[in-house]
């Protein structure tokens, strides 16, 4: 009780919604039962069964990223040489408007220099270039593609995941990349199929538990190859 938590997904099924990135309090645990309810700052109290509870995690701190949309009082914001790759000034930027009253830097001054003169703005794989130079034909196409509704995919269907397509190219790659990937991925696969694809669990040669991946039809490998290619030469 009383841990601060973060809700993990978007819940229109309930009233008032909850949304993605919104944190509360654990009031009361009810073990017989395993339920958690959660009173959440903008007023709504949701219980979550032990099936549930995948879409809370504890939120004692949180990466910038993950805070985006809230707004503190106060904000704490390390800034460390250790993580020199992440220091740019979108990131600096983006955690400093969280604060509502004082934003605290705790660190090295050497690693706020860097972060206040590195400009790396997002990269977004639209594909716009791609669609500018096509003919009227082939957008046609796409467009007409577009409007083809999804089926219904067999739950034995083969699938493949990034992690296992990285293993049958015998590419190694650091956590960082494969998350990119696994981004960039789902991107392309929701942009052509317009519809998310399964999660199966899987267990990563790093982990020790499994944790649920999204694993995709054996069609679309070409998109996680793609991806694959973009991120390691990019």
């Amino acid at each position: 009780m009383n841990d601060r938590v973060i809700q993990l997904k978007n819940r229109y099924d309930i009233a008032p919604t909850v949304m993605n990135g919104e944190t509360g309090i654990v009031e009361s645990v009810d073990a017989k039962n395993k339920q958690v309810t959660v009173k959440f700052e903008e007023g709504a109290i949701v219980k979550y069964r032990s099936s549930e509870l995948e879409q809370i995690m504890h939120s004692f701190c949180l990466t910038c990223h993950k805070s985006q949309g809230s707004e503190f009082p106060y904000v704490i914001m390390p800034l460390l040489l250790s993580n020199r790759h992440m220091l740019t000034r979108q990131l600096l930027y983006t955690t400093m408007t969280r604060a509502s009253s004082t934003f605290i830097a705790i660190g090295q001054t050497r690693a706020l220099e860097i972060a206040v003169t590195t400009d790396k703005p997002a990269r977004r794989y639209t594909q716009l270039q791609t669609q500018l130079i096509s003919t009227v034909e082939e957008l046609t196409q796409t467009f007409n593609s577009l409007k083809k509704k999804p089926t219904a995919k067999s739950a034995t269907t083969a699938t493949v995941s990034v992690a296992k397509r990285l293993k049958e190219r015998g590419m190694q790659v650091t956590t960082g990349q494969r998350t990119k990937i696994g981004s960039l991925a789902l991107q392309l696969y929701q942009d052509k199929y317009k519809h998310i694809p399964s999660k199966q669990p899987e267990q990563m040669e790093d982990m020790k538990f499994k944790t649920k991946t999204y694993h995709y039809e054996l069609a679309a490998v070409d998109l996680i190859d793609r991806a694959i290619d973009i991120v390691l030469n990019s």
